[in-house]
């Protein structure tokens, strides 16, 4: 299926050397500055407040009547883009699955190398459940890289005992640093392979191989875990990863739903402000796959 003229506009004007390997995180900074930093419309209420130590933004769009809460952990490819960056995105999710949004602030590699965003993430989400919020109404978002952070923050409230969110909502994950799988058939304009395996590189500081559990989940044992919905892109440099990911939930008896989208690339979900129709399906699936978690909770 080819793509909307929307998005292939998009992906027009996306330099062949967009993702270029050499690149080093100072220059993934400033390739990355163009896409983030947007502005937010003036119902959105944004909270800057702290949670288990973690700095965080707290989102909520006038007329939100939900109890839903979904935590986000953010892309960025460990190396970019800070909260102050990023609340556009956290609009979006609100906008787009009625929840208030809780999203972490986690320190960016190099200059903080693992585990410092597992870390972050953890203790913010711990900072939110000791602020009396029922897990049973978080929604837990992982976009990119995020995704890996999310999956990691699961396993780790798995193995200490804690209440897990209800669900896990993947945006085209990263679970597999080293990116082992077969690559796409297509242009990914915004990522390559070695580009990520870079990435990775820059937040392991040479701490463990790249397909480690502990932050490459498509290897880890997924026991225990909430439902897990992965939206993936047929182009998306990262997408044997999420396989992997679903393959390893399914034989863990984990509910996991995987939806390949034709023609679509890595992140494309955050162009649903540009109004590719590719993005607004998108949405449109994961906020009725969260009311459908949300409906069996409330059974349960």
């Amino acid at each position: 299926m080819p793509a909307s003229k929307e998005l292939q506009a998009i992906i027009d004007i996306i330099p062949a050397d967009f993702a270029d390997p050499a690149a080093d995180y100072l220059a993934v900074r400033r390739m990355f500055a163009p896409f983030h930093g947007r502005p937010v419309s003036s119902n959105l209420r944004t909270t800057i407040t702290e949670l288990g130590g973690v700095r965080c933004g707290e989102y909520e769009l006038a007329g939100h009547t939900s109890n839903r809460v979904a935590f986000h952990c953010h892309g960025g490819a460990f190396v970019s883009t800070p909260l102050d960056d990023y609340h556009f995105y956290a609009e979006i999710i609100a906008r787009h699955t009625d929840c208030r949004v809780v999203m972490p602030d986690y320190r960016l590699a190099p200059e903080h190398p693992y585990p410092a965003a597992h870390d972050d993430c953890f203790n913010a989400y711990r900072g939110l459940l000791d602020s009396g919020e029922n897990p049973d109404n978080i929604v837990l978002i992982g976009e990119s890289c995020g995704g890996s952070l999310a999956v990691g923050l699961l396993l780790r409230l798995r193995d200490q005992g804690l209440p897990l969110p209800a669900c896990f909502v993947s945006l085209t994950g990263w679970f597999d640093l080293s990116v082992s799988g077969k690559a796409p058939g297509g242009r990914d304009p915004f990522l390559t392979a070695e580009w990520v395996r870079n990435r990775g590189r820059d937040y392991l500081a040479g701490r463990m191989p790249l397909d480690d559990p502990r932050v490459s989940p498509a290897y880890a044992d997924l026991c225990g875990l909430p439902p897990m919905y992965l939206q993936i892109g047929q182009f998306d440099t990262v997408r044997e990863g999420a396989a992997l990911l679903a393959t390893s939930a399914l034989r863990s008896g984990v509910d996991v739903v995987m939806e390949s989208w034709p023609g679509m690339i890595q992140g494309w979900h955050g162009l649903v402000n540009e109004q590719v129709p590719e993005a607004l399906a998108a949405w449109a699936k994961i906020r009725q796959y969260i009311l459908e978690q949300s409906k069996l909770k409330q059974v349960s």
